[in-house]
């Protein structure tokens, strides 16, 4: 921006768009981030800038995040526990808003291939989370039903709400202080999961 004439300091910048980040979320349906920076050039009373900065501008956002994000440490040795105990193991998740960058991001993850499915609500389904269609399709896809399927999520309003109304069995990974959705089960960390999945099986 810089060389168009405007400067703005880190700070001001990263206020700012903490500010379109809350606002954005709070409409579950606005992921795409092309929003957020067009909304931030907005407040910032910037004139309209060029539509390839701005979807740059988002790839490497993206990038940024990927790189910066690793799994929980407990995440691939839970995940290949699991697998041996012979649990069919999937994913569901939101769509980040960019067409196919969700997949993108999964598949740099170096254990993706313990996943037999993988549904992007929002992009495999007209809705994203607690839409759903997506908890639905993932039972479809591994050939489980709902009811017999153990959702794990850690956020109540997306993952557990949208768990429960298709009548799966819902674990909340207490993460962040999130709390509500009424889980059927709660734990502190995923390596607490091979040993409460056993429990659920062994009370069936």
């Amino acid at each position: 921006m810089e060389k168009q004439g405007y400067s703005y300091g880190y700070t001001q910048l990263f206020k700012r768009l903490q500010n379109v980040d809350r606002e954005m979320l709070g409409r579950k349906q606005r992921y795409n981030r092309d929003l957020w920076w067009k909304a931030l050039i907005k407040q910032l009373g910037l004139k309209r800038l060029n539509t390839n900065w701005v979807h740059h501008t988002t790839l490497r956002y993206w990038k940024a995040y990927a790189e910066n994000s690793p799994p929980f440490k407990d995440a691939e040795s839970t995940l290949r526990k699991l697998k041996r105990a012979g649990f069919k193991l999937a994913m569901v998740s939101d769509s980040d808003g960019t067409q196919g960058m969700k997949m993108k991001r999964v598949r740099k993850v170096p254990f993706h291939n313990l996943f037999e499915s993988v549904v992007v609500a929002g992009e495999d389904t007209p809705r994203v989370k607690p839409g759903h269609e997506a908890f639905r399709l993932i039972a479809e896809r591994i050939g489980v039903p709902p009811e017999k399927c153990v959702y794990i999520g850690d956020n109540p309003r997306t993952d557990i709400k949208g768990a429960k109304a298709v009548g799966m069995i819902t674990v909340m990974v207490k993460r962040r202080g999130n709390q509500g959705g009424k889980p059927m089960y709660k734990i502190g960390a995923l390596r607490e999961l091979p040993g409460l999945l056993l429990a659920i099986q062994q009370a069936r």
